[in-house]
C-alpha cells in the first residue's frame, strides 16, 4: 500500500494514471461518427468496452480526466496527431504468417502458374500485388515468400507488393520485418532459413526478414475509404482479408468497385474467412473458398 502511495506522489498527472474512465452514450456516438468519417470503420455497440479500454491509455498519457475532455482535445488539435493516435488504437491488428493457408495454396497451384504462362506468351514478366490492411506485415511477407519461391527458377520475372494500413505505428513495425520466434511457427523451415536472419537477444530469439525479401514490399499508409484510389498501376491480385468486417454494405460495395477498376482482366480478390462478395456478384465471380475473380 505504501508503495502505491509513493508511486502516486511521484507520477506526473497522477490523478489520471489511476482513474477509471466512463464513456457516455453521447460521447460514444461522437467517437463512432468520427471514426466512421475518417476511416469507414463502423463501430457497433458491442465495441464500446473496446473503445474505453484502448482510449483510456491515451487519456492517461495526456493527463485528461474524462472522455469529454478527450473529445474536446481532438476537436481543438490542428495537427491531427491525436486523431492518428486514436485510429491506431481503435484498429485491430490480428494476423499470422500463412493465415488461411488455402489462399497461398491457390496462388502456388493455380493463379501463379496461370500468370506465368500468360506472361511468357506476352513477354510481360512482372506482377503487381496489393496487401490492403497489411497490419504488422505477416501477410505481405508471406506473399513475398510464396512468390519468390515460385519464381526462384525464373530470374527474368519481377514483382512488387504494395502493403497498406491506416495504423502508422503498426506500419513502422511491419517495415522493420522483425518477429519473435513463436510468430514464425507457421513458416516452413526452408523458408525461415532462406528468407530470415536469426539472432539471439536478451528477450529471446528474433527473426528479421532479409533485405531481398523486404525490398519486394512497399509499406504505405492508405485509407480504403478514400473517395478515389491514386494507384497508377494495374494490379494482378489483391489480398483484402478480414478488413470488410468493419465496414457497412455501402462502404464495402464502394471499395469493391474501386478494386474492380484497379484489377487487370481476370484479376483476383482474396477476402477473409467470414467475408463474401455476394453484394457485388455483378463485379466478381466466386472461384474458390473466399477467392473471387473479376467479371
Amino acid at each position: 500500500m505504501a508503495t502505491l502511495e509513493k508511486a502516486k506522489k511521484r507520477a506526473p498527472g497522477n490523478k489520471a494514471l489511476f482513474t477509471t474512465f466512463t464513456l457516455s452514450d453521447k460521447e460514444f456516438e461522437i467517437i463512432r461518427v468520427l471514426v466512421k468519417e475518417k476511416t469507414g470503420i463502423s463501430l457497433g455497440l458491442h465495441k464500446r468496452d473496446l473503445v474505453v479500454s484502448r482510449l483510456s491509455r491515451r487519456l492517461r498519457a495526456l493527463g485528461l480526466s474524462s472522455f469529454k475532455d478527450y473529445i474536446n482535445h481532438l476537436k481543438n488539435k490542428d495537427d491531427g496527431d491525436e486523431l492518428v493516435q486514436m485510429i491506431n488504437r481503435i484498429t485491430t491488428n490480428k494476423t499470422d504468417f500463412f493465415r488461411e493457408k488455402h489462399h497461398f495454396e491457390y496462388l502456388t497451384n493455380i493463379l501463379l502458374p496461370q500468370l506465368y504462362q500468360e506472361g511468357e506468351k506476352t513477354g510481360k514478366r512482372e506482377l503487381r500485388v496489393w496487401s490492403a490492411g497489411c497490419s504488422s506485415g505477416e501477410e505481405p511477407y508471406t506473399l513475398a515468400m510464396t512468390m519468390s519461391d515460385f519464381f526462384k527458377d525464373h530470374p527474368n520475372w519481377r514483382f512488387k507488393i504494395l502493403a497498406t494500413d491506416l495504423d502508422t505505428t503498426i506500419l513502422t513495425k511491419a517495415s522493420q520485418g522483425e518477429y519473435d520466434e513463436a510468430l514464425l511457427n507457421p513458416v516452413p523451415k526452408a523458408f525461415k532459413a532462406r528468407y530470415f536472419a536469426r539472432r539471439r537477444t536478451p528477450d529471446g530469439i528474433i527473426y528479421k526478414a532479409k533485405p531481398e525479401l523486404r525490398n519486394l514490399i512497399m509499406f504505405r499508409k492508405f485509407n480504403l475509404m478514400s473517395p478515389s484510389y491514386s494507384l497508377k498501376v494495374t494490379l494482378d491480385f489483391i489480398f483484402c482479408r478480414n478488413v470488410m468486417i468493419y465496414f457497412d454494405t455501402a462502404d464495402k460495395t464502394s471499395m469493391m468497385e474501386k478494386f474492380h477498376k484497379l484489377l487487370r482482366p481476370g484479376g483476383h480478390v482474396f477476402v477473409g474467412h467470414s467475408e463474401s462478395l455476394m453484394m457485388v456478384k455483378h463485379l466478381f465471380k466466386y472461384v474458390a473458398t473466399t477467392t473471387y475473380v473479376k467479371v
